[in-house]
């Protein structure tokens, strides 16, 4: 998601010419479907089938949106942008959903906050190291490709695309990959309703 962020921001900025406020404006349809994918799909389907396979499929989602980037062009229509920025949120939204709330989940309340403060701080290493690994594969794909063309500033624009192409496909493995592992490893049972409402009893008679 973050080298995404920063990968989008280049695009619109280098490549588009929008200026910072309209880039920031660009982005406004992948929070409104983060949001949408988080609040309402997350929310709704979290009761109904194990965190494990919701979060599979909002990975795959994800995946479908990433892949939409690779379309990209120097002459792409900001249309292609914005579906790609709607389906990517909404997989993001419906995946962070349930992988948020395993991550306290069977914490004592007194470690809830040491917990939750892990979450936050892996999110935010996994998001530094993959936005890293990210820039590297894109920049050493764009110096590939200046090499391989004619140098000129003619140029300069469709390398920075392909190489952005390029670490779009990697996380689209990566999203795919993660998809996987979150089916097979993430075995945490589906919700019930009637244990958590059972379970708030001796609480209201305490």
């Amino acid at each position: 998601m973050f080298g995404m962020f920063l990968f989008l921001s280049y695009y619109l900025q280098l490549v588009k010419g929008y200026s910072p406020i309209e880039t920031g404006v660009a982005f406004l349809p992948l929070a409104a479907a983060q949001a949408f994918g988080s609040m309402v799909i997350g929310t709704r389907l979290t009761g109904r089938m194990r965190p494990g396979l919701l979060m599979s499929g909002g990975y795959l989602i994800t995946a479908v949106g990433v892949l939409l980037l690779v379309l990209l062009r120097e002459d792409s229509s900001y249309s292609l942008l914005a579906v790609a920025e709607i389906i990517t949120g909404l997989g993001i939204g419906t995946a962070f959903m349930p992988s948020m709330s395993l991550g306290t989940h069977g914490v004592q309340p007194e470690y809830a906050g040491v917990a939750s403060a892990m979450v936050g701080a892996s999110q935010q290493v996994g998001g530094s190291v993959g936005t890293a690994l990210l820039n590297t594969i894109a920049a050493s794909s764009t110096a590939t490709y200046l090499l391989s063309h004619a140098h000129g500033k003619a140029n300069t624009n469709a390398a920075l695309v392909h190489g952005f192409s390029t670490a779009y496909w990697w996380a689209v493995g990566f999203l795919v990959l993660s998809a996987l592992i979150s089916l097979l490893a993430v075995n945490a049972p589906r919700p019930s309703h009637h244990t958590t409402e059972s379970s708030k009893v001796p609480e209201m008679a305490i």
